[in-house]
Protein backbone atom coordinates (compact mmCIF):
# COMPACT_ATOMS: atom_id res chain seq x y z
CA UNK A 1 0.00 0.00 0.00
CA UNK A 2 1.13 3.35 -0.80
CA UNK A 3 2.25 5.83 1.42
CA UNK A 4 0.71 9.20 0.38
CA UNK A 5 1.65 11.13 3.13
CA UNK A 6 2.79 15.10 2.48
CA UNK A 7 6.40 15.04 4.21
CA UNK A 8 6.26 16.86 7.50
CA UNK A 9 6.69 20.53 7.62
CA UNK A 10 9.77 21.40 8.96
CA UNK A 11 9.10 24.91 11.00
CA UNK A 12 12.72 25.24 12.21
CA UNK A 13 14.37 25.02 8.86
CA UNK A 14 11.89 27.36 7.20
CA UNK A 15 12.44 30.02 9.78
CA UNK A 16 16.52 29.46 8.83
CA UNK A 17 15.80 29.70 5.15
CA UNK A 18 13.64 33.27 6.10
CA UNK A 19 15.77 34.32 8.73
CA UNK A 20 19.11 33.89 6.22
CA UNK A 21 17.37 35.29 3.30
CA UNK A 22 16.33 38.58 5.00
CA UNK A 23 19.79 39.31 6.62
CA UNK A 24 21.62 38.35 2.43
CA UNK A 25 19.00 40.97 1.40
CA UNK A 26 20.13 43.18 4.38
CA UNK A 27 24.02 42.82 3.78
CA UNK A 28 23.46 43.14 0.07
CA UNK A 29 22.03 46.40 0.20
CA UNK A 30 25.25 47.18 2.88
CA UNK A 31 27.49 46.15 0.81
CA UNK A 32 25.96 48.98 -2.02
CA UNK A 33 25.81 51.64 0.18
CA UNK A 34 29.82 51.01 0.91
CA UNK A 35 30.10 50.66 -2.92
CA UNK A 36 27.89 53.95 -3.64
CA UNK A 37 30.25 55.60 -0.84
CA UNK A 38 33.78 54.62 -3.30
CA UNK A 39 31.80 55.90 -6.00
CA UNK A 40 31.17 59.12 -4.82
CA UNK A 41 33.76 60.05 -2.76
CA UNK A 42 35.84 59.47 -6.16
CA UNK A 43 33.07 61.44 -8.38
CA UNK A 44 32.94 64.13 -5.88
CA UNK A 45 37.23 64.31 -5.50
CA UNK A 46 37.17 64.56 -9.51
CA UNK A 47 34.66 67.51 -9.63
CA UNK A 48 36.02 69.24 -6.55
CA UNK A 49 39.65 69.11 -8.23
CA UNK A 50 38.45 69.94 -11.69
CA UNK A 51 36.33 73.11 -9.71
CA UNK A 52 39.85 74.13 -7.94
CA UNK A 53 41.71 73.52 -11.35
CA UNK A 54 39.43 75.86 -12.88
CA UNK A 55 41.02 78.72 -11.07
CA UNK A 56 44.46 77.45 -11.04
CA UNK A 57 46.69 80.06 -12.63
CA UNK A 58 48.46 77.32 -14.30
CA UNK A 59 45.48 74.63 -14.47
CA UNK A 60 48.46 72.24 -13.77
CA UNK A 61 49.39 72.62 -10.12
CA UNK A 62 47.34 72.62 -7.33
CA UNK A 63 48.69 73.21 -3.61
CA UNK A 64 48.08 71.75 -0.55
CA UNK A 65 45.31 73.94 0.69
CA UNK A 66 42.64 73.14 -2.43
CA UNK A 67 44.04 69.59 -1.69
CA UNK A 68 42.90 69.57 1.59
CA UNK A 69 39.66 71.31 1.17
CA UNK A 70 39.09 68.51 -1.53
CA UNK A 71 39.37 66.16 1.07
CA UNK A 72 37.49 67.40 3.49
CA UNK A 73 34.28 68.15 0.89
CA UNK A 74 34.82 64.45 -0.62
CA UNK A 75 34.70 62.76 3.25
CA UNK A 76 31.54 64.77 3.82
CA UNK A 77 29.69 63.81 0.64
CA UNK A 78 30.48 60.22 0.36
CA UNK A 79 29.72 59.28 3.95
CA UNK A 80 26.47 61.36 4.37
CA UNK A 81 25.13 61.65 0.60
CA UNK A 82 24.73 57.75 -0.01
CA UNK A 83 23.72 57.47 3.95
CA UNK A 84 20.71 59.62 3.73
CA UNK A 85 19.65 57.56 0.52
CA UNK A 86 20.18 54.36 2.13
CA UNK A 87 17.93 55.46 4.68
CA UNK A 88 15.40 56.54 2.27
CA UNK A 89 15.39 53.61 0.23
CA UNK A 90 15.82 50.60 2.76
CA UNK A 91 12.85 52.55 4.62
CA UNK A 92 15.22 52.45 7.98
CA UNK A 93 14.76 54.54 10.69
CA UNK A 94 18.21 57.07 11.50
CA UNK A 95 17.40 57.48 15.28
CA UNK A 96 16.82 53.29 15.38
CA UNK A 97 19.98 52.69 13.69
CA UNK A 98 22.07 54.64 14.97
CA UNK A 99 22.18 56.31 18.52
CA UNK A 100 23.59 58.98 20.06
CA UNK A 101 22.61 58.31 23.49
CA UNK A 102 25.02 60.53 26.07
CA UNK A 103 27.06 58.68 28.23
CA UNK A 104 28.07 59.16 31.51
CA UNK A 105 31.45 60.60 32.20
CA UNK A 106 32.97 58.43 34.84
CA UNK A 107 32.73 55.69 32.02
CA UNK A 108 33.12 57.52 28.81
CA UNK A 109 36.62 58.60 29.48
CA UNK A 110 37.70 55.86 31.22
CA UNK A 111 36.99 53.88 27.72
CA UNK A 112 38.12 56.69 25.64
CA UNK A 113 41.78 56.21 27.20
CA UNK A 114 41.37 52.24 27.14
CA UNK A 115 40.74 52.42 23.65
CA UNK A 116 43.29 54.81 22.75
CA UNK A 117 45.86 52.47 24.63
CA UNK A 118 44.40 50.03 22.18
CA UNK A 119 45.38 52.39 19.23
CA UNK A 120 48.56 53.19 20.35
CA UNK A 121 49.51 49.66 20.72
CA UNK A 122 48.31 49.25 16.90
CA UNK A 123 50.42 51.97 15.50
CA UNK A 124 53.18 51.04 17.02
CA UNK A 125 52.68 47.47 15.36
CA UNK A 126 51.86 48.71 12.40
CA UNK A 127 54.52 50.76 12.12
CA UNK A 128 56.97 47.64 12.77
CA UNK A 129 54.79 45.76 9.88
CA UNK A 130 55.21 48.38 7.36
CA UNK A 131 59.23 49.02 8.25
CA UNK A 132 59.74 45.34 7.30
CA UNK A 133 57.62 44.74 4.46
CA UNK A 134 60.66 44.93 2.23
CA UNK A 135 61.85 41.77 3.92
CA UNK A 136 59.09 39.91 2.00
CA UNK A 137 60.39 41.99 -1.49
CA UNK A 138 57.32 44.47 -1.19
CA UNK A 139 56.07 48.04 -0.14
CA UNK A 140 52.76 49.83 0.54
CA UNK A 141 52.99 52.32 -2.50
CA UNK A 142 50.37 54.35 -1.16
CA UNK A 143 50.80 57.57 0.93
CA UNK A 144 49.57 58.01 4.24
CA UNK A 145 51.19 61.24 5.48
CA UNK A 146 51.21 64.87 4.07
CA UNK A 147 53.88 67.36 3.75
CA UNK A 148 52.88 71.41 5.32
CA UNK A 149 54.29 74.83 5.08
CA UNK A 150 51.73 77.54 6.91
CA UNK A 151 49.86 77.09 9.91
CA UNK A 152 46.70 77.52 7.57
CA UNK A 153 47.86 74.16 5.73
CA UNK A 154 47.90 72.59 9.34
CA UNK A 155 44.89 73.90 10.43
CA UNK A 156 43.07 72.16 6.91
CA UNK A 157 45.45 68.96 7.64
CA UNK A 158 43.92 68.88 11.18
CA UNK A 159 40.04 69.43 10.11
CA UNK A 160 40.28 67.17 6.83
CA UNK A 161 42.49 64.07 8.67
CA UNK A 162 41.35 64.49 12.42
CA UNK A 163 38.32 65.92 12.51
CA UNK A 164 35.95 65.12 9.35
CA UNK A 165 36.88 61.21 9.17
CA UNK A 166 35.96 60.86 13.00
CA UNK A 167 32.36 61.52 12.02
CA UNK A 168 32.24 60.54 8.80
CA UNK A 169 33.73 56.94 9.21
CA UNK A 170 31.96 56.31 12.20
CA UNK A 171 28.97 57.50 10.81
CA UNK A 172 29.24 54.89 7.79
CA UNK A 173 30.36 51.86 9.79
CA UNK A 174 29.48 52.31 13.44
CA UNK A 175 26.84 53.71 12.55
CA UNK A 176 24.84 52.55 9.61
CA UNK A 177 26.18 49.47 8.77
CA UNK A 178 27.43 48.42 12.63
CA UNK A 179 23.57 49.63 13.55
CA UNK A 180 21.74 47.62 10.91
CA UNK A 181 23.59 44.57 11.83
CA UNK A 182 23.13 44.89 15.50
CA UNK A 183 19.50 43.30 14.73
CA UNK A 184 21.11 40.11 14.38
CA UNK A 185 23.10 40.22 17.19
CA UNK A 186 25.84 42.25 18.52
CA UNK A 187 28.89 40.28 18.41
CA UNK A 188 27.81 39.64 15.11
CA UNK A 189 27.42 43.28 14.24
CA UNK A 190 31.18 43.63 15.66
CA UNK A 191 32.91 41.61 13.85
CA UNK A 192 31.29 42.00 10.18
CA UNK A 193 31.56 46.31 10.38
CA UNK A 194 35.36 45.91 11.38
CA UNK A 195 36.04 43.46 8.49
CA UNK A 196 34.39 46.10 5.50
CA UNK A 197 36.18 49.13 7.78
CA UNK A 198 39.82 47.30 7.70
CA UNK A 199 39.19 46.45 3.70
CA UNK A 200 37.84 49.91 2.82
CA UNK A 201 41.08 51.50 3.90
CA UNK A 202 42.64 49.67 0.45
CA UNK A 203 46.20 49.34 1.62
CA UNK A 204 48.06 46.47 2.92
CA UNK A 205 49.30 48.55 6.14
CA UNK A 206 46.13 50.41 7.14
CA UNK A 207 43.87 46.72 6.79
CA UNK A 208 44.73 44.96 9.81
CA UNK A 209 45.55 48.19 12.08
CA UNK A 210 41.63 49.72 10.84
CA UNK A 211 39.99 46.24 11.94
CA UNK A 212 41.48 45.57 15.35
CA UNK A 213 40.62 49.08 15.91
CA UNK A 214 37.43 48.78 14.21
CA UNK A 215 37.13 45.91 16.70
CA UNK A 216 37.40 48.19 19.49
CA UNK A 217 35.70 50.98 18.33
CA UNK A 218 32.48 48.51 17.91
CA UNK A 219 32.59 46.92 20.94
CA UNK A 220 32.54 49.96 22.68
CA UNK A 221 29.91 51.62 20.83
CA UNK A 222 27.69 48.23 21.45
CA UNK A 223 28.73 48.32 25.24
CA UNK A 224 27.41 52.17 25.64
CA UNK A 225 24.57 52.16 23.32
CA UNK A 226 26.13 55.26 21.33
CA UNK A 227 28.94 56.25 18.29
CA UNK A 228 30.24 59.01 20.58
CA UNK A 229 33.05 57.02 22.40
CA UNK A 230 34.27 55.86 18.77
CA UNK A 231 33.91 59.50 17.53
CA UNK A 232 36.29 60.93 19.89
CA UNK A 233 38.76 57.54 20.25
CA UNK A 234 38.82 58.14 16.35
CA UNK A 235 39.13 61.32 16.38
CA UNK A 236 42.40 61.73 19.14
CA UNK A 237 43.82 58.73 17.22
CA UNK A 238 43.86 60.54 14.19
CA UNK A 239 44.98 63.90 16.12
CA UNK A 240 47.90 62.14 17.18
CA UNK A 241 48.89 60.75 13.45
CA UNK A 242 48.65 64.18 12.25
CA UNK A 243 50.81 65.78 15.08
CA UNK A 244 53.49 63.69 14.81
CA UNK A 245 53.23 64.35 10.56
CA UNK A 246 53.33 68.11 11.58
CA UNK A 247 56.46 67.48 13.69
CA UNK A 248 58.51 65.43 11.67
CA UNK A 249 57.95 67.98 8.47
CA UNK A 250 58.83 71.11 10.47
CA UNK A 251 62.04 70.14 11.45
CA UNK A 252 61.63 71.60 14.77
CA UNK A 253 62.52 68.10 16.62
CA UNK A 254 65.53 65.36 16.06
CA UNK A 255 64.88 62.04 14.93
CA UNK A 256 65.62 61.47 18.43
CA UNK A 257 63.53 64.13 20.08
CA UNK A 258 60.52 63.08 17.39
CA UNK A 259 61.05 58.81 18.92
CA UNK A 260 61.10 60.11 22.45
CA UNK A 261 58.00 62.10 21.98
CA UNK A 262 56.15 59.47 20.02
CA UNK A 263 57.05 56.48 23.01
CA UNK A 264 56.60 59.02 25.81
CA UNK A 265 52.72 59.57 24.29
CA UNK A 266 52.07 56.06 23.69
CA UNK A 267 53.59 54.88 27.37
CA UNK A 268 51.04 57.43 28.61
CA UNK A 269 47.92 56.63 26.86
CA UNK A 270 48.76 52.73 28.40
CA UNK A 271 49.52 54.05 31.33
CA UNK A 272 45.74 56.09 31.38
CA UNK A 273 44.53 52.70 29.80
CA UNK A 274 45.07 50.24 32.47
CA UNK A 275 43.91 52.44 34.81
CA UNK A 276 41.15 52.45 33.62
CA UNK A 277 40.56 48.82 32.85
CA UNK A 278 41.09 48.49 36.88
CA UNK A 279 38.84 51.31 37.38
CA UNK A 280 36.04 50.07 35.40
CA UNK A 281 36.46 46.36 36.63
CA UNK A 282 36.34 47.48 40.42
CA UNK A 283 33.67 49.31 39.60
CA UNK A 284 32.15 46.49 37.78
CA UNK A 285 32.86 43.28 37.69
CA UNK A 286 30.84 42.62 34.84
CA UNK A 287 31.20 45.69 32.70
CA UNK A 288 33.18 44.25 29.67
CA UNK A 289 30.35 41.57 28.70
CA UNK A 290 28.18 42.66 26.52
CA UNK A 291 24.54 42.12 27.31
CA UNK A 292 22.85 38.96 26.05
CA UNK A 293 20.22 40.63 23.94
CA UNK A 294 20.57 44.86 23.55
CA UNK A 295 17.66 47.39 22.49
CA UNK A 296 18.48 46.67 19.20
CA UNK A 297 17.95 43.29 19.36
CA UNK A 298 14.60 42.38 18.02
CA UNK A 299 12.90 38.82 16.50
CA UNK A 300 16.15 38.80 13.93
CA UNK A 301 18.40 36.81 15.87
CA UNK A 302 16.43 33.88 16.77
CA UNK A 303 17.69 30.58 14.44
CA UNK A 304 20.82 31.16 12.72
CA UNK A 305 24.30 30.30 14.05
CA UNK A 306 27.08 33.43 14.37
CA UNK A 307 28.76 30.95 11.39
CA UNK A 308 25.80 31.16 9.71
CA UNK A 309 25.19 34.85 10.18
CA UNK A 310 28.79 35.57 8.82
CA UNK A 311 28.26 33.44 5.37
CA UNK A 312 25.30 35.10 4.98
CA UNK A 313 26.53 38.54 5.46
CA UNK A 314 29.77 37.57 2.71
CA UNK A 315 28.06 35.81 0.51
CA UNK A 316 25.87 38.07 -1.87
CA UNK A 317 26.03 40.39 -4.64
CA UNK A 318 26.41 43.59 -2.89
CA UNK A 319 28.97 42.32 -0.38
CA UNK A 320 30.87 40.21 -2.65
CA UNK A 321 31.31 43.16 -5.55
CA UNK A 322 32.21 45.48 -3.00
CA UNK A 323 34.89 42.97 -1.74
CA UNK A 324 36.49 42.31 -4.93
CA UNK A 325 36.90 46.08 -5.94
CA UNK A 326 38.51 46.79 -2.49
CA UNK A 327 40.77 43.77 -2.84
CA UNK A 328 41.98 44.64 -6.08
CA UNK A 329 42.79 48.39 -4.47
CA UNK A 330 44.72 46.53 -2.10
CA UNK A 331 46.42 44.60 -4.39
CA UNK A 332 47.07 47.67 -7.02
CA UNK A 333 48.55 49.47 -4.12
CA UNK A 334 51.55 46.59 -3.19
CA UNK A 335 54.55 47.41 -5.27
CA UNK A 336 57.69 45.18 -5.86
CA UNK A 337 60.91 45.95 -4.54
Amino acid sequence: MMNNALPRFNHSNYLKQQEKYILEKKSSGLGFYILSYILTMVAAQYLFLQFFLSYSQDNIYISNIPMFLINIFTSVFSAFIPGLFYFLISKSNISETISVKYVKQNILWPIVFMGMATAMVANYATDILQQNFSIFGIENTKVMSESTNTFFENILYFVSTAIVPAFAEEFAFRGIIMGTLRKYGDVFAIITSSVMFGIMHGNIVQIPFAFILGLVFAYIDCKTNSIIPSIIIHFINNFYSVMMDILRNSGDLNDRKTTSFYFLIISVFCILGIISFLYLINKDKNFFKLPQKSSFQYEYAKVLTLKDKIKAFLINPGIILVSVLLLYETISNIGVI
